[in-house]
């Protein structure tokens, strides 16, 4: 099968790997459209440790084209949607439903070969049926979505709630719509206008696009999300959350971050990590298929497998969101 291969730091070739054998627990999906991650972006500048060389991608949608002879749930033809990070289900956390943070987790596209290729092999258990009203295209995003809604729901939102989304990114972008299912009053920041521009059109109830700005905000938003991952964002966030808070970290930062603890304690903050996602695929695949998240104005490209190296290469374009890979 044809795949792209990360053969060493920032190195990407495109040619002819042997296509996967399956197991008898898995299927082989023939895979139809991908989705660039900051993940991949992160693996393409060698910030994992990971072996080389190694097939990238994690967001995927396919076509079973074969299943093993112990799946019962899923049959040739049918479209699915991956769970791209495997967790063992027997470790302490997994037995506390952290299936997240299990301590053997094994992620599609870092650990293992992932999707940005022609076919991959799968777990049943890792594979989700898609609705046939439902477009490759806006399928794709429901991996990004999980991640978003699994954020918003450890914020536990009141219909009363300020909420403000720090970094309007994909996933922001992401956040602000599951966030607007349960308060009118989401608001965004980032320093690319027209991210802000999309935020508004998605429904933002206002936008920030500097620090002037932001500053006449501290003390007022009941639940932050930090989507960026810039070094300053959580004592920003901290600034900007209202006394009894939540702040939600869904960026990773590449430093550590300040953090004003006094001002934590004085205003009695939440601040959650929130770390990919546990079972959130299948209402997320539910939410794309009635609509209720939009996903058009959030795709930049759509490219194929020979220009993936290209697209990494410039993958910081502040007006770049979500680059898909049709394969």
């Amino acid at each position: 099968m044809k795949a792209a291969i990360l053969d060493k730091v920032g190195q990407v070739s495109y040619g002819d790997v042997v296509k996967p054998n399956i197991k008898d627990n898995e299927v082989l999906i023939a895979v139809t459209f991908a989705g660039i991650c900051g993940s991949d972006n992160s693996l393409f500048h060698g910030k994992y440790d990971n072996p080389f060389p190694i097939i990238p991608g994690h967001e995927a949608v396919g076509v079973i084209e074969q299943t093993g002879v112990s799946v019962t749930k899923f049959k040739i033809g049918q479209r699915v949607v991956i769970h791209p990070n495997y967790s063992c289900g027997e470790c302490d956390m997994c037995r506390k439903g952290l299936k997240n943070i299990c301590r053997n987790k094994i992620r599609v596209g870092l650990d293992i070969d992932g999707v940005f290729a022609e076919f991959i092999a799968v777990p049943e258990q890792a594979v989700y049926a898609l609705p046939d009203s439902l477009p490759d295209d806006v399928a794709v995003f429901a991996e990004p979505l999980a991640v978003s809604a699994h954020g918003v729901q450890l914020a536990d939102i009141s219909d009363q709630d300020k909420v403000l989304v720090f970094g309007a990114g994909v996933i922001g972008q992401l956040a602000l719509q599951c966030a607007l299912q349960h308060t009118p009053d989401v608001a965004a920041c980032d320093l690319v206008e027209t991210r802000l521009d999309i935020a508004k059109q998605l429904g933002a109830s206002k936008v920030f696009s500097n620090q002037q700005q932001l500053a006449s905000c501290h003390n007022h938003f009941d639940v932050v999300f930090e989507t960026s991952g810039a070094n300053s964002a959580l004592e920003q966030a901290v600034q900007l959350a209202a006394p009894g808070g939540t702040i939600i970290l869904l960026g990773v930062p590449a430093q550590p971050s300040p953090v004003a603890t006094n001002m934590i304690v004085r205003k009695e903050l939440t601040i959650k990590g929130s770390m990919i996602y546990t079972d959130e695929i299948p209402t997320c695949v539910e939410l794309l298929d009635q609509g209720q998240i939009k996903t058009e104005l959030l795709k930049s490209d759509v490219i194929l497998l020979t220009e993936l190296q290209q697209a990494l290469t410039n993958f910081n374009d502040p007006n770049r969101l979500k680059t898909l890979i049709k394969i």
